[in-house]
């Protein structure tokens, strides 16, 4: 049986501790870089990461952006496509319709807010071309709260 001196003395000892040195390097590294570069969007007040749904009126939620999928995403921007809803509020918001449209979306203007780069603007296109529920425009654009 070898002893632990054989061991220490041997070439798998030194490739066994250059791949824990390696891996716990890369690791780390790996970890700081996502943590420090993500961007986010301001969504009702709060800091968020690539948000499924964002809010123009935070009060009420009668109109806004749903089942977003982002296409990209990054500090000068990002682009996806969701689900535009508002809603009529006829003859009163809690009774209102709810009207929808598939649109593209554009995140746009990058603050640093809380230490943190975030998208700060919205606007949104119809997919369709025709004008959105409720508008004679196929457009809409936000600043997003906590702007800055």
């Amino acid at each position: 049986m070898k002893n632990f001196r054989h061991y220490r003395s041997s070439k798998g000892w030194i490739v066994l501790l250059a791949t824990v040195v390696g891996l716990s390097y890369g690791g780390y590294t790996f970890i700081h870089r996502a943590v420090t570069s993500q961007v986010y969007v301001t969504n009702c007040g709060i800091q968020d990461y690539k948000p499924t749904t964002i809010i123009k009126f935070c009060a009420d939620a009668g109109v806004g952006i749903g089942a977003i999928k982002w296409n990209s995403w990054n500090t000068d921007g990002a682009t996806g496509e969701g689900t535009y809803q508002i809603n009529d509020c006829s003859p009163s918001c809690v009774e209102g319709k709810q009207h929808y449209a598939n649109v593209t979306i554009e995140l746009s203007k990058s603050k640093i807010i809380n230490g943190k780069p975030t998208l700060t603007y919205v606007k949104v296109i119809t997919k369709d071309g025709k004008n959105l529920p409720l508008s004679d425009s196929p457009t809409d654009s936000w600043p997003m709260e906590l702007a800055g």
